[in-house]
């Protein structure tokens, strides 16, 4: 499913829109009020990139590279997409199978120009979700690679992708969708991290085959552990995600906090 750093908090609703001068609109020409807070922004990571530093350390060449490479490194709040290339470069490494390492780095240097400030906050994260790639330790790659029949994995959040408020759900369909595995979570943003979504209990994991559905197992928010579901929080990291809303959006994922069996793993996902 979909996890940051720290422990658990108090949790704000994903379904709030935020209201932000750099989520919303495609168009080339930003507002004065935008452009006062995005140079605020990278003056602020520019005083921090200062700081190690004292006078005469700030008239050598390195230095003032590393602080120009912060300044160049800004993504392009407003737009749809990162970089094309680089976003091309990604696709490609999937589409040719390449090693996990590869493809990470591809995603990485993509992540860096999210074109979305605050994911988790924003509107366009919901939805549905095909799984285009996922890291070899995450559980849906374990689910999907060993399986000898076709097989690919969905993501479902909010209202807009068919769920429930606050909720959200993975889904691995089997045999061209004759065999459904469903498991659904709360999905809530974390009030602490513009870019985190916590996903967590209570969960709910179904078996549908040929449209009947078989609840398998369930836990409550605060029930006892219990096998396949746990009740561990996992923290979410929206690390880049595009808004057009339109199908063929991309967005990238990590989680980076909770159930040792899920930490680490890094999603690759297409709006359907």
């Amino acid at each position: 499913m979909l996890a940051t750093c720290t422990g658990p908090t108090k949790v704000g609703c994903l379904h709030r829109k935020q209201v932000s001068p750099f989520s919303s609109g495609t168009g080339a020409v930003r507002s004065r009020a935008s452009v006062r807070v995005i140079t605020a922004s990278r003056q602020s990571e520019t005083k921090a990139a200062l700081q190690p530093f004292d006078r005469r350390q700030l008239l050598s060449v390195p230095v003032l590279a590393a602080v120009a490479g912060v300044l160049l490194r800004q993504p392009a709040w407003g737009a749809t997409t990162g970089d094309k290339a680089l976003r091309e470069e990604l696709l490609s490494a999937i589409k040719a199978n390449k090693s996990d390492e590869e493809v990470e780095k591809a995603l990485r240097a993509l992540s860096d120009q999210n074109p979305t400030r605050a994911p988790a906050k924003s509107d366009k994260l919901f939805g549905k979700w095909k799984l285009l790639w996922a890291s070899s330790n995450s559980e849906v790659a374990k689910a999907t690679r060993r399986n000898p029949l076709p097989s690919y994995s969905e993501q479902r959040i909010g209202e807009p992708g068919g769920e429930k408020k606050e909720r959200a759900a993975n889904l691995i369909n089997i045999g061209n969708g004759a065999v459904q595995v469903y498991l659904s979570s709360a999905a809530k943003e974390d009030p602490k991290s513009d870019d985190t979504v916590l996903i967590g209990p209570p969960f709910y994991l179904d078996l549908k085959i040929a449209g009947f559905s078989l609840p398998i197992q369930n836990t409550q928010q605060e029930g006892e552990r219990k096998s396949l579901l746990g009740s561990e929080q996992n923290y979410y990291k929206q690390l880049y995600l595009e808004n057009s809303g339109q199908p063929g959006d991309l967005r990238i994922s990590e989680v980076t906090f909770g159930d040792p069996a899920a930490q680490g793993s890094i999603l690759v996902h297409e709006r359907i």
